[in-house]
């Protein structure tokens, strides 16, 4: 580089540092989502103490992330990549443009418990499942069976990138044919197996390729992603070379219905129409998705107090050319649920049905009012009985569903359907062996991840990402129970901070509640908080993850059989969280014994199950098992104890308010004030 080039990249790499480390875009949602460059010495600046604790006797581990690695979730990809696409992309990417976002793709590590709702295995060929889309770019997931594989096929001059998340992938390129090779065999050029987080490219002039599972053994997953998208691709007969066209129905719907074109001009493509973005609605009072989303924003704040006006604009509401291409897509196993708004009142969702494709039975929750509209084709709504959660543990031992209520089809042109807040338990779809549906839903407060019970397995339905096009996140609150957040260790310090900026004292009990919301919610790479855990074969290790003047969050590894002395917490809140393994905690109340004490009184005091402990006894008052991702919220004045009884290592998440640095401990010794209940080895 020259030295202006220099200046220009320093200053963009600074810039750059200072959006995803500082978290000083769009609140804290928009934080958790951005790109967070795990170097080492960034990981000395998030996870080091303050210059008070830096001078403790016996210092806290402190984390060290791995360097190189980007732990992000597939909304914060999205986004990523909006941001690596400047402008409308035409064409295949240039060979440094590609390569940049290879190098990208590698550092990528993405959690597997998000991706793994994206799968989809058949026996008989691999299956595509839409993640994120763009007019730039649509991200898909890719399930392999043991054995599958694609036809040889080329990129229509769009750019492929391919990242591999589970098992191994073998790619074959061949040159591509021209005209003179017609009915000869294709060439091949190279081949490669690529492992898991490698990552890949390829576009029309390195040649066309087939991919596939080598593997007969292990299944295989693989992110993918296309620049610009494209429907359909030509596919190739390896011994004659002679090419045929085929189309993804998962990518495109290039079928709006009538109500969004000119009728005085219907002659031009749906896709010249929506590229002129000249149509005229069949009514002056209708209104786009755009309009529509800035609307509910804007004047919406409070449905509770005016559930209609969401009925209202709902009525008005068609989508545009533009935004059917760009929001409707169709699965090929599940429908897919397109996630268009997210904030602290609403979640807007465009749900489109295949044939034959259906919601599992579920509730929305009794705080949750729901409206929803058809936009195309027609619905059928099944509502079942109440006393849900016992009938559905006798169909699913039986495998029938619960007993049916009453059944009711909804179709375009239909009033809007409301839905108030109760506990109804309901299942929606799409009846139809030919046509497809669309619909959009309004849910407040906001409702994104659809959970449903499948053969004594809690599963979960994913969305289509679009980054944050309309979303306006400001901070988590007791609303937000039940959808999963992705998130990373910076990420989740800077909502940890957002949610104590917003609690006027640590002892308000909407922070409690929040912060185990937010705990609840948050779902950590284990490869990101595996690479700081640190296990002792003596005792317990305890590794700083973060720490501001209100609370501090400690990373504790436990090996077999590892737990603490009895003690409490100096008056600082403690929420726990189990990130793997199970834990045994016990709650007991401690008093101080009198100066003197009776023969009566120390039987009674045995009967009832208090122990002497020097000066003081103490009575086991409440115990429990936590489980991988249980949350437990400890008051001030608690006195407990925590044991590993996984028969392996496990680790656990603790936050503590105000920082904790001293314990009382009752054991064998006399009551002592220490730093940390061990000393922490290095």
């Amino acid at each position: 580089l020259t030295p202006t080039e220099a200046r220009q990249e320093g200053s963009r790499l600074l810039a750059y540092l200072r959006r995803n480390m500082f978290g000083v875009l769009r609140g804290a949602r928009w934080c958790m989502r951005r790109p967070i460059l795990a170097t080492s010495s960034c990981a000395r600046w998030w996870s080091s103490p303050t210059q008070g604790a830096q001078q403790l006797a016996h210092p806290i581990l402190k984390g060290e992330e791995e360097p190189q690695k980007l732990f992000l979730d597939f909304s914060a990809l999205v986004e990523l990549l909006r941001e690596q696409f400047d402008g409308p992309v035409t064409g295949a990417q240039d060979a440094e443009k590609a390569a940049e976002i290879t190098k990208l793709l590698r550092s990528i590590r993405f959690n597997k418990r998000e991706w793994q709702q994206y799968t989809n295995f058949v026996g008989n060929r691999y299956t595509r499942t839409l993640v994120g889309f763009d007019p730039n770019f649509a991200v898909l997931l890719l399930s392999w069976e043991r054995g599958q594989t694609s036809p040889i096929h080329c990129h229509m001059e769009s750019s492929c990138w391919v990242k591999v998340l589970d098992g191994q992938i073998q790619e074959t390129i061949y040159d591509y044919p021209d005209s003179s090779d017609t009915g000869n065999p294709l060439r091949l050029n190279t081949e490669a197996i690529y492992s898991p987080e490698q990552a890949t490219y390829i576009d029309d002039s390195y040649g066309v390729h087939k991919m596939g599972n080598p593997s007969m053994e292990t299944p295989c997953v693989s992110l993918h992603i296309y620049s610009p998208p494209f429907s359909a691709c030509n596919i190739f007969d390896r011994v004659s070379g002679m090419k045929k066209l085929i189309s993804f129905k998962t990518v495109y719907d290039t079928n709006p219905p009538p109500e969004v074109l000119d009728t005085a001009n219907n002659a031009g493509s749906v896709k010249e129409e929506a590229k002129s973005k000249q149509y005229i609605l069949k009514s002056v009072d209708k209104i786009s998705l755009e309009t529509f989303v800035e609307r509910v924003k804007a004047n919406l704040s409070d449905p509770e107090s005016n559930p209609e006006c969401i009925s209202a604009l709902l009525e008005k509401l068609v989508l545009s050319p533009d935004e059917w291409e760009r929001f409707v897509h169709f699965g090929e196993r599940f429908y897919t649920r397109n996630l268009l708004l997210l904030n602290e009142s609403f979640s807007i969702m465009l749900l489109c049905w295949n044939t034959q494709q259906a919601t599992p039975p579920h509730t929305h929750g009794d705080d949750k009012q729901s409206w929803f509209k058809v936009l195309r084709g027609e619905l059928e709504m099944t509502t079942y009985k109440d006393d849900v959660n016992e009938r559905f543990k006798l169909c699913a031992e039986a495998k029938s569903e619960p007993e049916i209520s009453h059944k009711k089809t909804i179709r375009v042109g239909d009033p809007v359907q409301y839905e108030a807040p109760n506990e109804s338990c309901h299942k929606l779809g799409n009846t139809s062996d030919t046509d497809t549906a669309v619909s959009i839903h309004v849910y407040s407060p906001p409702y994104v991840q659809l959970k449903y019970e499948c053969s004594g397995e809690m599963k979960r339905l994913p969305v289509v990402h679009y980054g944050e096009m309309f979303n306006q996140i400001e901070h988590i609150d007791e609303r937000w129970r039940g959808c999963d957040l992705y998130s990373n260790f910076p990420s989740f310090r800077t909502l940890l901070d957002e949610a104590f900026a917003r609690a006027p004292s640590d002892d308000c009990p909407t922070l409690h509640a929040n912060v185990c919301n937010l705990l609840e919610q948050i779902q950590l790479n284990p490869e990101e908080w595996k690479a700081q855990a640190k296990l002792n074969a003596s005792h317990f290790t305890r590794v700083l993850v973060g720490q501001s003047e209100r609370w501090m969050l400690i990373l504790t590894c436990w090996d077999r059989d590892q737990g603490t002395p009895i003690h409490d917490h100096q008056g600082s809140y403690n929420w726990i969280k189990v990130l793997e393994g199970q834990l045994r905690e016990e709650n007991y109340r401690c008093r101080l014994l009198p100066d003197s004490e009776s023969d009566e009184e120390k039987a009674k005091r045995r009967a009832d199950g208090e122990k002497q402990y020097e000066e003081h006894c103490v009575q086991l008052t409440r115990s429990g098992t936590l489980h991988t991702d249980s949350v437990t919220f400890l008051d001030s004045d608690i006195v407990h104890r925590i044991r590993n009884i996984s028969g392996k290592p496990a680790f656990s998440l603790h936050l503590y308010s105000p920082p904790y640095v001293k314990a009382q401990v009752t054991g064998r010794v006399r009551v002592v004030c220490i730093l940390i209940l061990y000393p922490c080895v290095i």
